[in-house]
């Protein structure tokens, strides 16, 4: 059952995807690299290096997001926006289900995590960044909205998980 094609969803989609020129498509395709697992390490170098209290929660937090992308992709499974709508601008082709955004959920892991206990100007940029990878899905015609929208839930839902998981393995451990 495809439940993605609701009216609002679509529109969005359109809006999003429909209004592009050279310059953002190239930026887009560019910065679609940073929503890709690659970037996975040299934030854990950074949380590594200069943050290490944040590490546990990061690791779980991402076995949390992974578990629950790959689990929602596959009992949903829903196609991409291309296998269903006419005149998507596609900047590139993806083949697993689209429901939700794996991209986005771990974006906004790494900007829960990032900007935990950080200064205003340091949360601003990780969220500037997970928001930016959450429009750019739909924009390169990859995800709807809402697939785009239940990833950022996953993400800091499963930043709140880890990070109560974490406390309270420390607090049991005194």
């Amino acid at each position: 059952m495809i439940f993605e094609l609701f009216k609002e969803n679509v529109e969005l989609f359109n809006i999003i995807n429909h209004h592009h020129d050279k310059f953002f498509d190239s930026f887009f395709y560019t910065y679609a690299s940073l929503g890709s697992g690659w970037v996975l390490l040299p934030f854990l170098a950074y949380i590594y290096t200069f943050r290490k209290y944040k590490l546990k929660v990061y690791l779980l937090a991402l076995i949390i997001e992974t578990i629950l992308v790959v689990s929602l992709k596959n009992i949903f499974d829903q196609p991409r926006p291309a296998t269903l709508l006419k005149n998507v601008h596609l900047l590139y082709k993806l083949y697993w289900g689209s429901f939700p955004s794996g991209d986005t959920a771990m974006a906004f892991v790494i900007a829960m995590v990032g900007s935990y206990n950080e200064k205003p100007i340091v949360k601003a940029i990780f969220f500037y960044y997970a928001f930016l990878i959450m429009y750019e899905r739909s924009y390169v015609g990859v995800h709807f909205p809402l697939d785009t929208i239940t990833g950022a839930v996953i993400g800091i839902f499963s930043f709140y998980v880890a990070k109560a998981l974490v406390d309270s393995s420390f607090k049991s451990s005194i």
